[in-house]
């Protein structure tokens, strides 16, 4: 009976495909000419992308410069990411959270490099993390994951 449960179950997995979950693609740390927010500012920003096949509710979910503070700044409810794609939340300390409008987090980067990561709803699971810091960035040079 457990022979039959074990194959069932192995079985199950290799039709049942594994969820991705969204990562911190590339951020910025010492932005002068890059990109500008809807102020005009140029600030830091992190970007974040949905691999998985279907949209992803980020309401809830966290990015965190601080590894003590998870919850450091959080996404509104009904923040949708939707299959392969992206999304871009400056990194000003200007403190918006607001659905539909552009994200900024309570916190900047540091260029000399610092923790960094996404964190589930629960507030305690580090689904993405640069830890225990990035390296010292360079102005106006984005950091993150090769993509193909």
């Amino acid at each position: 009976m457990i022979t039959y449960l074990k194959r069932f179950l192995l079985g199950l997995c290799l039709v049942i495909p594994a969820m991705a979950a969204p990562v911190i693609t590339e951020f910025q740390a010492s932005n002068s000419t890059t990109l500008s927010d809807e102020d005009g500012d140029r600030s830091d920003w992190i970007e974040i992308f949905n691999p998985d096949t279907t949209a992803v509710d980020l309401g809830g979910w966290s990015l965190t410069d601080a590894a003590v503070f998870p919850t450091k700044w959080s996404f509104p409810a009904g923040t949708m990411l939707g299959a392969s794609e992206f999304l871009v939340v400056f990194a000003s300390d200007k403190n918006r959270a607001v659905a539909g409008s552009e994200f900024h987090t309570n916190f900047k980067l540091s260029s000399l490099g610092e923790y960094l990561a996404l964190v589930a709803a629960d507030g305690v699971t580090v689904v993405d993390s640069y830890e225990p810091s990035f390296p010292v960035q360079f102005e106006d040079a984005s950091f993150g994951l090769q993509q193909l």
